[in-house]
């Protein structure tokens, strides 16, 4: 689901500890981040279920819109991991790429720019065709909806004050999709001429229906013992320079196993990890903690990188069908 500081949230979910994937994303500046934003934005109240997550942000008062938003990308059983159930269309110049992330620490598709106070829209649907009634904010004032049209269907800003649909920055605007559901963006650090317009155009472009992520590697079978946690595919990426990040998280005898992807150099190799490169990408096996025995059994990292073919750099060649 959509986060409410979302940059930090989703970032975070690279931090948080058990039952979790391992961290790769350092607690200090994520936080640093998030109190930057904090003095700049109002928020909205949210219950934190993990516990590791709420200790990681204490200090801060996480909030989200209510109510919540159904996730607008999920994991897969099947041989897809990734599922996202809507698309981006037009987006404006400053935004980098479109990642997804599934999982235990949220579900979101996310479009970004690229540094700490670049660009984020973020993209959630609403269960059904009922509109969703303005929240609460944190000091208890309610928000406000200040009507607007998408494609001349229902839409609302959603705010703190009527004079101000923007939100001081922290914009939100929730729309009628041509099926009926209710979707939303949610967007900040929006450094363009005319939020408002851009908004609405990046709305008007979306398009919501079900379509499997491609993703740049297969994986020949999952090992016996082996189950796929989360999936997160980062554009840009979290670290480094490249054009992309991709982490897949796996459980081998409930213990945490981390298969990386990225662009040959485009970002550092994970500690604890063994790696290989082809095709122009970098692919790492990260292992924190003993080695599983359901990895030893196939010959630890180095044979589970051996049952990984990697599909090169081309989006054009990726696939869909990642798994068996």
């Amino acid at each position: 689901m959509t986060g409410d500081i979302p940059d930090l949230a989703a970032e975070l979910k690279a931090l948080a500890q058990a039952p979790a994937p391992p961290m790769t994303l350092d607690l200090a500046r994520a936080r640093a981040t998030g109190r930057r934003r904090l003095r700049r934005r109002r928020t909205w109240t949210i219950g934190v279920g993990a516990a590791a997550l709420a200790a990681g942000l204490a200090a801060m008062p996480l909030v989200r819109p209510a109510p919540e938003p159904a996730s607008a990308v999920t994991l897969s059983a099947g041989p897809a991991p990734l599922i996202a159930h809507a698309s981006f269309g037009w987006l404006p110049e400053p935004i980098a790429g479109v990642g997804y992330q599934a999982g235990p620490h949220g579900d979101q598709i996310l479009a970004r720019e690229r540094g700490d106070s670049g660009a984020r829209i973020i993209l959630s649907l609403y269960p059904d065709d009922r509109e969703p009634a303005p929240g609460r904010f944190a000091d208890g004032a309610e928000g406000v909806a200040v009507p607007a049209r998408v494609h001349g269907r229902p839409a609302y800003w959603l705010t703190h004050d009527a004079s101000d649909p923007l939100n001081g920055g922290d914009i939100y605007l929730r729309w009628q999709t041509a099926g009926g559901r209710w979707a939303e963006l949610h967007a900040y650090y929006l450094n363009v001429a005319d939020p408002q317009e851009v908004l609405l155009r990046v709305a008007a472009g979306v398009t919501v229906g079900d379509h499997a992520v491609p993703l740049p590697l297969r994986i020949g079978g999952m090992p016996a013992g082996f189950r796929l946690q989360e999936v997160q595919l980062w554009r840009p990426p979290l670290r480094g320079t490249g054009a992309w990040e991709l982490q897949v998280f796996l459980s081998a005898n409930g213990l945490p196993v981390t298969v990386n992807v990225s662009p040959a150099g485009g970002s550092p190799r994970p500690p604890k990890s063994t790696c290989t490169s082809a095709t122009g990408l970098d692919l790492c096996v990260q292992v924190d903690g003993p080695v599983p025995a359901s990895l030893r059994a196939i010959g630890g990292p180095r044979g589970l990188l051996d049952r990984i073919t990697l599909l090169g750099a081309d989006e054009r060649d990726w696939t869909t069908q990642v798994i068996g």
